[in-house]
Formats: structure tokens, sequence, C-alpha cells
């Protein structure tokens, strides 16, 4: 009896040695998800989306993939990849089946290799548009024929030692370009119809941080030669560019340190107009800021997505999660993070939507994620919607529903005091809108409350004072005579 009970303990003790050794991988489940509260402080909430399908290059059959970097979905349901490191296209269709692999192309009647593609753009009629980097052009590709392309501006606003070196590309709604050139602080190039160079668009603003502000001190006392030996302050590049239906061009940075801005809607003059309610700037990712030591881990998009219902997506490689908010700035939900698991990444490039289906391209992992709302993301998703087409009462009902399954979703509190206030129910929408913290949207609220209240009880108001000036008047007279 002694014997054996030695060799269990024994047994024991090297099972637990042998899984000490064993590395942990820290993980995040992929239904963790959460929101934020009044407070900007992290709330558990119901997952707003769920992996359907997972593939890597093996799977799919066309072996191997090697540092992809870009994928775009077409108009026609095709999802073409990026695979870099392997120099050729690989065409997929929704369910990530493979409908074709491209190597080569044909440009002025010889064959060549599609090397180092690092962005890539599908037009309507099928055109792809195949930014390769290195060799500083975009190919214009139809049918496996190069039929044109875009190559280094020539502008009196281009210097002479300006390295044209695209990444990425977007084809807005008429049809003109904006490429993102490695290296190029000025903002996005632009490019006509016929593919002549319109100028630069929409330039970030230079971030006015404490170190910024201590350089322009010194610039300010230092002599002309001491300036100019001086590092120059530069505005932080976009990391990727995407044309909306709605006319608007969407653009992610990466490497910000200052957690505004970090997603824009630029307008026709270049303008950012994505602000919250109230026109305040926010932050697209994480309110609360994580350290490593004394280092803050500040979000950092890689690559931004809008949906044909208006909904944004955008990847953080700070904490590998896509953040999903709608035109008002609402965090819809969170999905993601950095793990091993299925709906879970290692080093995730790019975002694409077909539909309610979310695509992500993951370049360490080689493989594609496909997610589905959850019954919670649906019914968020049919919410906004139906607040934004003027559908005032399904909005309020869904928005209960929503708050049935998540008690901390300020964002239902907010939905259904905005739908009340819109059926001019003030004083009901005032009690959801206090509980959101919406402090803009319930001053608004309040002010047409008084109006409302003026308006209806204003002449008795105004009636009952004459009827009081005028008795105090009978009895003044009265005590004199």
């Amino acid at each position: 009896m002694g014997n054996t009970f030695r060799k269990l303990l024994s047994c024991f003790l090297m099972l637990a040695v042998v899984t000490s050794m064993i590395p942990t991988v820290h993980a995040q489940n992929t239904f963790n998800s959460y929101t934020y509260d009044e407070w900007d402080e992290s709330q558990k909430a119901p997952a707003g989306y769920a992996p359907v399908l997972v593939k890597n290059g093996m799977q799919i059959g066309t072996g191997n993939w090697k540092t992809p970097s870009d994928f775009f979905m077409s108009e026609e349901g095709l999802l073409y990849v990026a695979d870099t490191g392997n120099n050729r296209l690989i065409v997929l269709d929704e369910e990530l089946g493979l409908k074709e692999i491209i190597e080569t192309v044909t440009m002025n009647g010889e064959e060549i290799p599609l090397t180092d593609v690092q962005g890539l753009y599908v037009s309507n009629d099928g055109v792809i548009y195949a930014c390769q980097t290195s060799l500083a052009r975009i190919l214009l590709i139809k049918d496996k024929q190069v039929i044109g392309t875009i190559d280094k501006p020539v502008s009196s606003l281009i210097p002479e030692d300006f390295s044209f070196a695209p990444t990425k590309v977007g084809i807005d709604v008429y049809g003109r370009a904006f490429v993102l050139s490695k290296g190029c602080y000025s903002g996005l190039l632009q490019y006509d119809l016929d593919g002549s160079f319109m100028g630069f668009f929409g330039a970030n603003k230079v971030e006015v941080t404490a170190d910024v502000l201590f350089s322009y001190m010194w610039k300010s006392i230092l002599s002309d030669e001491q300036r100019a030996a001086m590092t120059s302050i530069l505005p932080i590049e976009y990391s990727n560019v995407d044309c909306g239906a709605d006319g608007f061009v969407y653009t992610s940075t990466v490497g910000t340190q200052l957690p505004k801005s970090q997603v824009k809607k630029l307008n026709p003059l270049g303008n950012n107009v994505y602000f919250a309610v109230g026109n305040e700037e926010f932050n697209f990712g994480d309110e609360e800021i994580t350290y490593n030591k004394t280092t803050p881990n500040y979000p950092s998009f890689i690559d931004v997505k809008v949906d044909d219902d208006g909904f944004i997506y955008a990847i953080d490689l700070t904490s590998s999660r896509v953040f999903v908010r709608d035109q008002e700035a609402n965090l819809i939900t969170v999905f993601g993070g950095y793990g091993q698991q299925t709906g879970t990444f290692n080093t995730p490039v790019a975002v694409e939507c077909r539909g309610e289906r979310v695509y992500v391209l993951d370049r360490l992992k080689n493989n594609i994620t496909v997610f589905e709302p959850t019954e919670y993301g649906a019914l968020v998703r049919q919410a906004v919607l139906a607040y934004d087409a003027g559908h005032y009462s399904e909005a309020e009902l869904l928005w209960k529903q929503v708050l049935e399954r998540n008690a901390n979703s300020i964002l239902a509190y907010n939905g259904i005091g905005k739908a009340l206030a819109q059926e001019n129910r003030y004083d009901e929408a005032m009690q959801y809108l206090r509980l959101s913290g919406d402090r803009y949207s319930y001053s608004r609220s309040f002010g047409k409350n008084r109006l409302e209240l003026v308006r209806n009880y204003g002449l008795y108001a105004i009636g009952g004072i004459a009827v009081l000036a005028v008795a105090m008047s009978i009895i003044k007279r009265t005590r004199k005579e």
C-alpha cells in the first residue's frame, strides 16, 4: 500500500513539473464582449458577433499563404486576397471556397508576375487595382490584362525627392482614386477618372503632445541653423482607406499618441466630419488605456471598413480587436482579441463585409475568420437602422428587447430616449437619456419640453397673471376708498 502511494505521489509530482513547463497562452475569449458606461468604464455585454467559419491556405487548397497583406470583397461576392509573400492573388467565394489563383498578368503583350501586392480594390465593373509597392505603381487589371496604371504623380505639388510607394487604394462612387503612399505625410493622393493627379487630400494634423510643444518652444529661441538641424515635426500618415457608398472617404491611423480621431470620415473638402453627438471628439477604440510598465498602449488602427448600412468596422492592432460603431460614433460591439482559439487573432490586418457577415484576415495565422451577428448583435443593428429610417416606435421596442438582454447597454437607454424625443414624448425621453449619460441629447429634450410647456400653458399663465394683477388693483382701490 505504501509503495503504491509513493508511486502515485511520484507520478503526480512529475506531472505537476511537466505541466508547469508548458507555456500558458493568455487569450481573450471571443465571447467576452463588453461596452462602456457613462463614466467610460468597461461593463460586460453579450457578444455581438460569433465566428462561423475559419480557413487557411491549406484548407482552401492553395497551399500555405505567406504574409497576406490585404483582401477585398467585390460586388459579386468574390473575395480577392493579396498573398503577398507568394506573389499571387487568391480569389474566393463567400464561403471561402477557391475560385481562382492569379500569379501572372499580361502587360504590353508580356506576362509579368504579381510581385509585392500590398493593397487591393475591385471596382463594380471588375477592374482589380493592385498596389505593387516596391515597383511604385498600381496595376489596373481586367480579365488578367493590365489596362492601365497609376504611377508617381507629376505635379508642381510633388517634390523631386518624393518616393511613390502605394500601399492601399480606394475608389469612390465617382470613380476617383485615393492612394495611400508609404512615407507620405501630406495626406492621400487623389487621382481623377482619367488618371491625372488632382492633389493631396485630407492630411492628418500634427498631434499636439508634450514633446511637440517642447520642440516648438526650443525652435522659437534657436537660430535658423540650429532649427534646421532639428528633426522635423510631421503628422502621422494614414494606415488604410475605404470609400463608402455614401460618398465619404474613411481612413484609419496607426501609431497615434492621442486616442482621438483615429478613424476619420472625410468629406469632399478633405475635412473630418466624424464626431460623436454634440460634435465631440471620441475614442474609436478602448476608453480604458492599459499600460506596459509606464508606456501607454494606445489604440493603433490598421484597417477600416464601412458596410452598406453605414456601420464602421476598424481593427486595433494593439488589442487585436475589431471595434464596430455607427454613424453617430456609438459603440455597437467589440469582438476578437489576441489568442489562438477560434474567433481570436494574432496579427489582424484587414476587415471586409458582405451583408451582415464580417471577414477578418490574419497575417501571421495566414487565415480568414468569418463572423456573423449573434441574436443580440442583430437586435442592436435592427434598432439602429429602424431609428435611422424614422421608424421610432419600432426602434423603441427593439431597444427595449436589447435592454432585456443587457441591462448595461447605455446605447439602448440612449436609443429609447432619442426615439421617445422624436415622438415628442420629452418627459419619458429625459428619464432614459439621464440614464444613458447623454448630456447633449438630454439638454435638447429638456429645452424642447420646456418650450412645449410654454406653448401648452403659456396663455393660461399669462391670463392668470393678468387676472391676478386686475384683482390686486381692485383690492388696492377698495382699500383707499
